[in-house]
Parts: structure tokens; sequence; C-alpha cells
């Protein structure tokens, strides 16, 4: 018997009583039997949480409540216990608090919970209990224990400075820098150029553009004071300051969006900090009036609604970071202050990083905006970090961004993510390499070290990191250097439904990428209409894209065309599309890996549900309705499953497993950004870009589909500028009315044109090395088997009866997919059933 005998067979004996090879076993227990969700994560919840039906994402959990348990003015009380009961010794009790959520900031011992809440009116009169939620912490959630507020409120700085208190040392011992050091020259530049451009209005300065300022200030011109200490600097955020204070601003104006308001209090905290010795007792006291005014509102605005909104984009990205920069300059003088930093400190560790339901490390809400967020989930944790004493760096989320960051947009290759804007994205861009570098330096993630050191000198374009990174660059990246094994090539972020596949990453000049999206977040916001939908790059450049240009967020273009399902590489169900709501979810149930063969399942069944249920404006204002000759509508859909393989080095399999309740016409699509030439079942796309390539994609059914093509927008659906932007190709393959469907789709990429043929017998199908023998009939239940006669790669999805080695396997579930195949040296078994949603919401 040889060696690689003895180790398959030890694997196989291994995992008999496994279902799938992940740390997180949580993912993999059936916990919602035969019930059924409208959606996952509520858009705005509805319901408490957490409840008996949720498995938790972290421990301790926050307990939620909607924002209609109680009026603004009246406060809540939670308590939680072990004991359903509640009695006095072993209960948790909050005091009365003002927001909707409670954080217990300790360690949840494993076993059931039980929580409940009332309402504390204005008089101080207790409201009745509501009914007792119950959960379960089983121990495999990843423990996460924040400080309690109090730790943070003692140890806030009476002294200045505080906004950057966290390296208050390290810039007094960098500064002042010369023109040797290696930012230098980009910091003085456009320092110089803001000296020039910031020119306030002299009617109100208020009609000046505040978000810009408000970055321009902090990230530009108090950068070059602190690292260089030239008075001009200051001299301008000087001018700059006096001018809003000296101005009376209406609230029509102050408040006119978040933005403009995270601006003028961003603004201000720079110029009321370093002015401490210049400013007058008058100026600090408008500056401060104006600050508390700025935090009232938005305490208001915020309370209740940023706990129970899944996304809410200009909260997370800026106005939060803002408003706790402007609360932590002023809050040992201002109650008011100390409150809305208190509901921040709770709300951060209630809801971040990432909606608090990611551990994944990668960005749900629109990849190409995690730029946009990147300065706030720098600062957050930093300032609370310090402050506290506690790393708020160990978060799940921060601690996998490092690889994340790395899969989700390789160095000379487009983004593999999705969502708006990620077509912008042909490398990474210096933000998000900044970001990089403060992973490997404070978390010590090798992946973002690695991710720095080969984009070479990019990191040092970027401005909004630039302080943290002169000051903290005496802390070395650390980790030790990635290896080989250290490149998987493979990457399944379960939470927020993506996966990401290679040929081989570090050999980018021929490296495929294969990127696959199926979400429980479901669509809206910054995320797109594209369950179950792929994008694929060679040597970095787009082979199959999402079609559509973002240069709207809800104009015509982008509701009929970029946002709206037709623009993905997934199906359309009577030409009508999925809608843009969380209702609209998907999940990647299953995924594999080997050194040959990549896979991941989606299950898009429930993505196919009507209508858009929160865009109402946004179609009334394009001139456009929700009706079938748009798109959209409900359909008698009730099954689409993908099965995606990446067949190392060169093919990309697809098999589609579509149901409906009644008779359906079903439309595969696919674009391009360069134009299909179609030949029966044949569609070929060549490339001109890095040396040129080839791309072919042959489509099989039992159904004959008529296979059109076109580089026309759908009609209404054109870019606001089309001469600004190139053409793109949209392939349909249209099949006829059907109660089921099954289509699998084979793509080869080929430096030279040339690619295998493919033979087909039956439900056999042989290229190359590679047979794939896919259950074709329509009314058959799905399966899928392949196998490759070199290197003895063997995958298989359904029920038949396995051996490798001449040793027989047993199923640990029928239906399952079992991959046997080379992983760094070593052929192992790997089996996988499917994943069951996390929902936050109450089932149905």
């Amino acid at each position: 018997m040889n060696t690689k005998y003895i180790i398959g067979l030890i694997f196989l004996l291994s995992l008999l009583m496994t279902a799938c090879n992940d740390d997180k076993e949580i993912f993999f227990d059936d916990v919602i039997g035969e019930e059924t969700l409208d959606r996952v994560h509520p858009n705005t919840r509805d319901k408490p949480y957490p409840r008996e039906e949720h498995i938790l994402y972290i421990n301790p959990t926050p307990l939620i409540v909607p924002e209609s348990a109680k009026k603004e003015e009246e406060f809540l009380e939670f308590e939680l216990s072990q004991n359903e009961n509640f009695p006095a010794e072993g209960t948790y009790r909050s005091e009365k608090l003002n927001w909707y959520m409670y954080n217990l900031h300790k360690e949840m011992a494993v076993g059931d919970w039980y929580w409940r809440f009332r309402v504390i009116d204005v008089n101080d009169n207790p409201g009745p209990w509501s009914v007792v939620n119950k959960f379960t912490v089983t121990g495999d959630e990843p423990v996460f224990v924040t400080p309690e507020w109090t730790v943070f409120q003692q140890n806030i700085p009476t002294t200045f400075p505080r906004i950057n208190c966290f390296m208050t040392e390290d810039i007094e011992n960098v500064s002042p820098i010369d023109a040797s050091h290696i930012e230098y020259a980009n910091m003085i530049s456009r320092a110089n150029g803001k000296m020039n451009d910031i020119v306030l209005p002299a009617g109100n300065p208020y009609d000046y553009n505040m978000e810009s300022l408000g970055n321009d200030v902090d990230w530009i011109l108090n950068t070059a004071y602190q690292l260089t200490k030239e008075q001009k600097y200051f001299d301008k955020i000087m001018e700059i300051g006096r001018s809003l204070i000296s101005c009376e601003v209406e609230d029509n104006k102050l408040f006119s969006s978040n933005f403009h308001s995270a601006g003028i209090i961003n603004t201000l905290s720079v110029f009321y900090e370093i002015g401490q010795e210049v400013l007058t007792e008058d100026e600090k006291t408008r500056t401060e009036e104006l600050m508390i005014r700025i935090l009232n509102y938005y305490y208001k605005s915020f309370t209740g609604r940023i706990e129970n909104h899944v996304f809410e984009n200009h909260t997370w990205q800026i106005v939060l970071r803002a408003m706790v920069q402007g609360a932590f300059t002023i809050c040992n003088e201002y109650p008011d202050a100390m409150k809305f930093l208190e509901y921040s400190y709770e709300l951060w560790t209630a809801r971040a990083p990432a909606s608090g339901f990611n551990r994944d490390g990668a960005w749900i809400n629109g990849a190409s905006y995690f730029g946009t967020n990147q300065p706030t989930l720098y600062y957050m944790p930093m300032l609370l970090s310090h402050v506290t004493g506690f790393n708020f760096l160990d978060h799940p989320w921060y601690k996998a961004a490092g690889k994340a960051l790395v899969y989700s947009n390789l160095p000379e290759t487009g983004m593999t993510s999705f969502g708006d804007g990620v077509e912008g994205w042909a490398e990474p861009s210096r933000g998000r390499l900044a970001f990089a570098d403060f992973i490997a330096r404070e978390v010590g993630d090798p992946y973002a070290a690695w991710y720095v050191n080969e984009c070479g000198n990019t990191v040092h374009q970027d401005y909004a990191m630039r302080l943290y990174r002169v000051a903290r660059w005496h802390i070395s990246y650390g980790a030790e250097p990635l290896t080989a094994n250290d490149f998987e090539n493979f990457m399944w972020n379960k939470d927020i439904g993506e996966g990401i596949a290679f040929s081989n990453m570090t050999e980018r000049s021929s490296n495929l990428s294969l990127a696959f999206r199926s979400s429980p977040y479901g669509a809206g916001s910054h995320t797109l209409a594209d369950q179950n939908c792929f994008k694929l790059f060679y040597k970095g450049e787009p082979v199959y894209i999402s079609a559509g240009y973002y240069q709207n967020f809800s104009d015509k273009h982008n509701l009929l065309q970029y946002r709206h399902t037709r623009g993905h590489n997934t199906m359309m169900v009577n030409n009508i599309g999925q809608p843009f709501t969380t209702m609209a979810y998907g999940n990647v149930e299953r995924g594999l890996n080997g050194g040959n063969l990549a896979y991941f399942m989606g299950d898009a069944s429930h993505a196919y549900c009507g209508v858009s249920d929160y865009w109402q404006n946004s179609f009334t204002n394009a001139g456009i309705s929700q009706t079938p000759e748009y798109g959209f509508g409900e359909t008698p859909l009730n099954k689409y499953k993908r099965h995606i393989f990446m067949l190392r080095p060169n093919k990309i399999v697809i098999y589609d497993d579509l149901g409906a309740d009644e008779p359906a016409t079903w439309q595969w699509l696919l674009h391009s950004p360069v134009e299909f030439h179609v030949a029966g079942n044949k569609i070929t796309t060549a490339y001109t870009g890095k040396g040129g390539f080839t791309a072919v994609a042959q489509i099989y059914s039992e159904a004959v589909p008529v296979i059109t093509t076109t580089d026309d927008w759908f009609p209404g659906a054109e870019p606001d500028k089309p001469a600004d932007v190139a053409k793109q190709w949209h392939l349909t393959a249209d099949f006829k009315e059907s109660l089921n469907n099954k289509i699998l789709t084979i793509i080869q990429l080929s430096d030279d044109g040339q690619v295998d043929d493919i033979w087909q017998v039956n439900n056999r199908f042989t290229l190359g090395d590679w047979t794939i023998e896919a259950e074709m009939a329509a009314d058959q239940p799905a399966a899928i088997a392949i196998s490759n006669k070199v290197t003895g790669t063997v995958f298989d999805y359904g029920n038949s009866e396995l051996q490798f080695d001449n040793v027989p396997y047993q199923r640990t579930q029928e239906g399952s997919s079992v991959l046997y195949d080379d992983i760094f040296g070593t052929f192992q078994v790997q089996e996988c059933t499917g994943k069951p949603v996390q929902p936050t919401r109450a089932i149905k």
C-alpha cells in the first residue's frame, strides 16, 4: 500500500463524521428546517434581535429592538439572564437607555439565554415587560468583549491634543519631516494647492462644499502642519475656522445634508483643537455651541435608526467619525457631547465594523465604497483602543481584513468583488493600500504586508491616512513573510455571500480570476440585483463583466441596466430580474477547493420576488415603473441553484439547475467588453490586452436556446454621456417555456486562440484531460461529476456511490458535494453540505 493510499484513507475515515472542513461549524447546522425567510437581514429591523431562531455572529451579542419600541423622549430598560424568571441574582439589568440596543460587555456562558425590555416614560414610570426572547450561545461564536462605557469615559484626556491622542507621541517623535522623506513632496504639493484653492464665499462660507473642506482641513492642511510645523498651514486653518464661526448659519444650511454637517464639525474640531492657545474665549464658545448644535441634531437623527438599519451608507462612511471627533474635543465640558460619545461607543460595539453581522473582512456594501469607509474603519478602533486600553482590532472582521483585501483586488487585476463602482478599479487604489498598511502594522497581518509591498510606492500617494503612516512608520509589519502554501487561490466569504478563485494568484501574467456572488444581504444601497452572478478576469483583464457604468445612484441607466439583473452574468425569468430589496437574497451554500479544482454553489431561489420595496421615489423620479416591460414583477421561479467550478488552470464550468411553479422562459445572460462571435452554441471573444487571448464559452441544454447579441443598451437605459464610455456587448441565451431547465456552460481561456474540443455523448462531456458528467434531463434531480484522468481529481454532487484510490467513501449526507484533490502535495477528501443562511430577522 503506497503512501498516497494511506494518507487518502486516513482522510476518508476522518471525514466520515464531518460535513464540511471548516472551523466555523455553526454555519453547517440545520437551524431553519422547513421554515422560510422573506429576508435574511431586514432593511429596517421590525423584530427584536436575537431570538430563538438566530445563530449568533459574536459573543456577546448585542440586544437590539426596533425603532417602533418607544417614542423619542422615552427610554428603554433591558434584562438579560440564563433564568427565564429573571431573578435578582444572576440577571443583568441595564440603566434606562435612550437608544435601542444593549451591550453586555461580558463574555456570555454557553447555554440558553433570555431577555426582555420595557419602556420608561418621561416621568420615569416603567411600562410592562415585553415578551421574553430566548437565544442560545453555542460556544462556537467568536468572542469579542469590549469594555464598559465607563472605562472609556474615565480615560478621556483632559488636555489637548485629543483627536489623534493615540499617536501624539509618535507625531512629536517624527516631526518635523523634511524633503528627504518619501511622503514629503506629495504632502507639500497637496497642502500648498489647498492653500490657494480653498476660498470660502464671502457672503456665506457655508455655501462651500463642506464635505471636501472637512477632508482638506483634516487630512491635508492639518497633516502638513503636524508634520512640518509650518505656520502657514496653521494660519490657513485658523482663517477657515474663524470664517465659519463668524457667520450665523440657519438650520436649512447647517443640516442640508449629513455630509455637509460632517464636513463642518470635522473642520471645527481641528480648528478648535490646534487653536487652543490662540482662540479667544468667545471664539471657543461659539465653536463649541455650533458643534453641540450639530451633535444634538444628529443624536436625534441617529438613535433608533442607525441601530436598526442594515445599511446606513453616509453614517458609517463619514458622518459618525466626524461627529465622534467633534464630540471628543468638547465632551468634558458639555454633557450632550458626552451623551453622543456614549451612544457612539455602544453603537460601534453593537453594529461595527461592517454592519456587525460580517466577520469576513470583506466589504459587502459595494466593494469600491470600501475606500470611503476606510478612514472611519481606521480611526474609530485606534481611538477606542487607546482610550480604553482594549484592542478593538481584535474583532474578527479586522483579523480577516488583510486577506480579504488581497483576494478581492489583486495587484494588476480588476476587482473580484461586486457593487457600485467596482468596474472603475483595474488595480488596488492608494486608499485601499493605506488601509492594508494600517492592518499590516497594527494587526500584524502578513497578507496586508505582502499586498503593500507588491504594489510598490502607491501607498505613499494616499493622503487620508498619511499622518498615521508617517507617525507610526517605526512600527514594522512584523509578520513572517507568506509562503507558497499561504496562497490558497480560494476564498469563501460566507457571511456576505461571495466566492473568489484563482488559477495561480502569484503568477498574475497567466492568472485566471473567478468572482461569484449570491448574498444574504440581497440587493439595495450600493449592492446590485446580481444574485448568482459571476465575473471573470484573465491576466488581470476583464473577460466577462457586469455591464453598465456607475454614473448616478438611481437614474434610468442605473435602474434599468447597471443595477438591474439584466446587467449581470446570471438569469432572468420571463425577462424579469431580481428586485432591489433585501428580500431578493441569495446564499453561497457550498465551497470546496483543491489544487486542481475550485467550487461554489449559490442558491438564488428567493431572489426573484416581485418589486423593489423601498425604491419607489427613485423609479418615480426616473419616470419608469416596476412592470414587466422594464423587467420587474412576479415570477414563478422556485429554484435557481448555480454550481460554478474553476478547473485549473484555464477552464470554468457552470451548471444551472432551474425550476418554476408554472412554465417560464429562461434568459441566460453574459456580458463582455468586446464583441461576441456566435456559431451554434459556441461563443467566442477575442481580447487584445496583455498580449492577447481568447475566451470560448459553449452552452448545453436539452432545450436549444435562441442566442442573440447586441452592443445596444436596454431601451431608455443609455448612459448619461454615452460618448464618454466604451461600448459593451450583451448576450442572451433565451430558452423556451418549461417547468424546469438545466444549463451546462463550459468556458475555456487560451493565449493562442486554440481550446480543447468538447466531445459530448449523452450526459458526458470530455475535453482534454477532463470529463464532466452532468444530468441534463430537465425533470431529473441535478447531478454533476467532474474528473481529471491525469491529476486524479474527482468531484461529485449528487447521490452516486464513490471510491477514491479503490477505497469506498460513504457520504455523510445525500446530495452532498465531495471533492478528492491534491492540497499542497497530499490528496484529501472534502465533503460539504448546504450552509444555511444566518438570519438576523425572525423566520416566518
